[in-house]
């Protein structure tokens, strides 16, 4: 019986599952040792400065983003908000949402540059529906969720929510570990050609408040 020829290992430089949540684990840990939260975003990031290099480097901004958003969203959910903090709270998440776009399309620019220098993808295999950097920031948001759930696991032993806590949290292990299979087995299977992404620019459409007519343009 032939051996089976082994499966083609992705080019170097690309994101790996394990990786990829050491990085996002240790910003979030970073985040909760820090009282940075309800600081604007400038001064977060210069208390978290990044530490890594290469794809790591962009998606520790990614998930400091990401960060800095989920707490935003708290902000704007206090009851004893009022309209100037609400109004301020909308501004701060709509510069994140920008710069969280911006970061994605930062990843997958990397990845494709790496995947480019080894002569990847195949442009005839067929066209995976979501980018790296897509699935990479779902992954991000799951581990903000996570991160969370936990907290609230640690203080409702002997509660009635502790059992529905422990079915949240099995339910976002389980997709945790699927989307995270799911960004490996996507590079293994565009480095075998059987796969292809593309790199698209985030076009940003919106209604001009002061024609009332829509307009679109480049994500910044």
């Amino acid at each position: 019986m032939a051996s089976r020829s082994p499966s083609p290992v992705p080019p170097a430089g690309l994101p790996e599952s394990e990786s990829l949540l050491a990085v996002l684990w240790e910003v979030i840990d970073r985040w909760h040792d820090r009282p940075v939260e309800g600081l604007p975003w400038e001064t977060v990031r210069q208390a978290l400065p990044p530490r890594h290099d290469g794809w790591q480097r962009i998606v520790e901004e990614l998930q400091l983003i990401n960060t800095f958003q989920w707490h935003e969203e708290d902000r704007s959910r206090a009851h004893d908000a009022d309209d100037a903090v609400l109004a301020a709270v909308k501004r701060s998440i709509d510069a994140s949402n920008a710069r969280r776009v911006q970061a994605i399309e930062d990843l997958d620019r990397h990845v494709m540059e790496i995947l480019a220098a080894a002569g990847l993808p195949d442009p005839a295999a067929p066209l995976h529906s979501e980018s790296p950097g897509s699935i990479v920031d779902r992954i991000s948001v799951l581990a903000l969720k996570l991160y969370h759930i936990r907290a609230e696991l640690a203080t409702a032993h002997g509660t009635t929510a502790e059992v529905q806590l422990h079915e949240r949290l099995a339910g976002l292990d389980e997709q945790m570990h699927d989307l995270a299979g799911c960004l490996d087995r996507l590079f293994r299977e565009i480095a075998a050609g059987q796969r292809s992404v593309k790199l698209y620019r985030q076009v940003k459409v919106y209604k001009d408040p002061a024609t009332g007519r829509y307009r679109s343009g480049l994500e910044t």
